[in-house]
């Protein structure tokens, strides 16, 4: 538990960094995206549930979404960039992550080694055994039915408009006629002076 803890944080930080560090803005908004995912699976593992699926439900289902909205109406040229600068960060995640992974291993083994055959006795009757994601799904679905589908259809509605507006629909290319703007003398032009 605590080894996958460290690699998650790790990999949090790598990508936080990486958030800056990548040149095209909708990468980066997807790396903000994995971010917050990385960061709710690690508020999963120390048990806190309702914030980690805060942290889903707004940041990635709101606020990033939003951003990566904003950068497509925004229509930022992506520019093509070198990626052997990258090949540092990268070897040094994958040492990272398979010293991680070869600490695990030993770990296990060696646990294994020292296994005497002890039984841990579960009680058969778990009545109060609700989670705090269990009581929240519970809450949402049965009380708030109507609040949580009309803010889906709000997020739908924002996501079909922001669409339609980074859309770029046919549009038909005016020429411009070249003899009629020629052919234009000062006399035409009186109402400017």
């Amino acid at each position: 538990m605590e080894t996958l803890h460290n690699i998650l944080s790790i990999s949090l930080i790598l990508i936080c960094l990486f958030v800056f560090i990548v040149d095209n803005p909708v990468h980066s908004v997807l790396l903000l995206i994995l971010a917050f995912f990385n960061a709710a699976i690690i508020l999963f593992l120390i048990r806190v549930e309702f914030l980690a699926i805060i942290f889903i439900i707004i940041y990635v289902g709101a606020i990033a979404i939003l951003f990566l909205f904003v950068v497509m109406m925004l229509n930022v040229k992506i520019f093509i960039f070198d990626l052997t600068q990258y090949y540092l960060f990268l070897f040094l995640f994958l040492f990272t992550f398979s010293l991680q992974i070869f600490l695990f291993i030993i770990d296990i083994f060696h646990n294994l080694s020292n296994y005497e055959g002890v039984y841990v006795n579960i009680p058969n009757f778990l009545f109060d055994n609700l989670t705090a994601i269990n009581i929240l799904g519970q809450v949402l679905y049965n009380y708030y039915t109507s609040c949580f589908l009309l803010a889906g259809l709000v997020l739908l509605v924002a996501m079909i408009g922001a669409i339609s507006l980074t859309l770029n629909f046919a549009q038909e290319n005016k020429t411009e006629i070249l003899h009629k703007q020629l052919a234009r003398s000062e006399n035409c032009i009186t109402f400017f002076k």
